[in-house]
């Protein structure tokens, strides 16, 4: 099955790195998964390079030698081609990665000046996004370098997030920063909340380059492993609490059964229990009845009526401007993108 194999793909991943950090029990734990999943994976090269760690601490000038020796062999052959060729990666690729990731200033990690202009930030982006992308670079590494390399570009290319980064100077610090104004406004989303745990490079890379395709398979991969990851992750922290999620959703079925609940008299869209369309006397903001009553129900000019249609408008706004923010952050990214909720709401608001 296409999934076994590429979960295969991402334990060989993980192994290669283990094995570059000569964590030779982690490593030799991956490469059985690996063959597990997929019987006609070559993993040879990993198993013999995985051999020759030390299962000890590589502390010790012999575990180090080991290492190294692990190391210069997967760089000179690209892990012996990969698997027939396909995760190759070269020296070139490991250095970039451990200088990006080396480095702790944003500037720095682009590789401009502090008095740069946007337009040299988004250029250097650019060019270094696309050799650390990870579906480009194979080296070990590549991911958070990767995440690296966008959280800069995200940083310096608006304008008040640079300007706060210049007063702390350090990367650390200003991402703490980050993500404690995060977590103390929890429901309040916006496009600068790119500096907690849901953050994705890969949003600003497809939003930089117009949605291109370029890595379209490659990213599904990615994506698909970053989840299943997550899955390993939350088996970690214990059965019950992966038991407590499996269950939430049933209890929450059954909790909403038994709650009295009432249907809402309008909606936005057409769905299958609001088909009749109604059109608001301000602003002519169209939405959908299920009652054929509705006009006896509300009459026109009534009280009633008016907070019908004035709730309208209400929930019409805020989802315009919801999306116009989405289209504004996006548009910071590419000037080309339109913004059509941006337009209707302007429009609204001039009426």
């Amino acid at each position: 099955m296409d999934g076994n194999k590429d979960e295969a793909l991402r334990c060989v991943r993980i192994a290669e790195e283990a094995i570059a950090a000569g964590n030779k029990a982690r490593a030799a734990k991956f490469i059985k998964i690996a063959r597990r999943l997929n019987q006609d994976l070559q993993v040879n090269e990993l198993l013999a390079a995985c051999d020759k760690l030390d299962s000890g601490s590589s502390a010790s000038s012999s575990q180090q030698k080991g290492v190294g020796e692990s190391r210069s062999e997967l760089g000179k052959e690209k892990l012996g081609g990969g698997l027939n060729g396909e995760r190759s990666y070269t020296e070139e690729h490991v250095q970039l990665i451990r200088q990006v990731k080396r480095n702790k200033d944003y500037y720095a990690i682009l590789g401009v000046e502090k008095t740069c202009s946007v337009e040299e930030i988004r250029k250097a982006y650019r060019k270094l996004s696309l050799k650390v992308h990870p579906d480009k670079n194979k080296a070990p590494g590549s991911e958070e370098a990767f995440k690296i390399v966008s959280k800069a570009f995200k940083c310096l290319s608006d304008v008040n997030s640079r300007r706060q980064y210049d007063q702390t100077g350090l990367v650390e610090e200003f991402e703490y920063n980050q993500q404690h104004n995060v977590r103390r406004r929890p429901r309040r989303r916006t496009g600068n909340d790119l500096f907690d745990d849901d953050f994705d490079p890969d949003e600003i890379f497809r939003a930089f380059f117009g949605q291109s395709d370029m890595f379209r398979t490659s990213q599904v991969y990615r994506t698909r492993g970053a989840g299943a990851h997550h899955r390993e992750e939350v088996h970690n922290g214990g059965p019950n609490i992966m038991l407590l999620i499996q269950l939430l959703p049933f209890l929450v079925i059954l909790l909403l059964a038994y709650l009295p609940f009432t249907e809402p008299d309008y909606a936005l869209h057409k769905n299958y229990n609001y088909q009749i369309p109604k059109t608001t006397e301000r602003h002519g903001v169209e939405f959908f009845v299920k009652s054929p009553n509705f006009d006896e129900s509300y009459p026109l000019g009534s009280s009633a009526r008016a907070k019908i249609e004035n709730g309208v408008i209400k929930d019409y706004k805020n989802v315009l401007v919801h999306y116009c923010r989405v289209e504004l952050q996006r548009r910071h990214w590419n000037k080309k993108m339109s913004t059509p909720h941006c337009d209707k709401l302007n429009a609204l608001e001039v009426a």
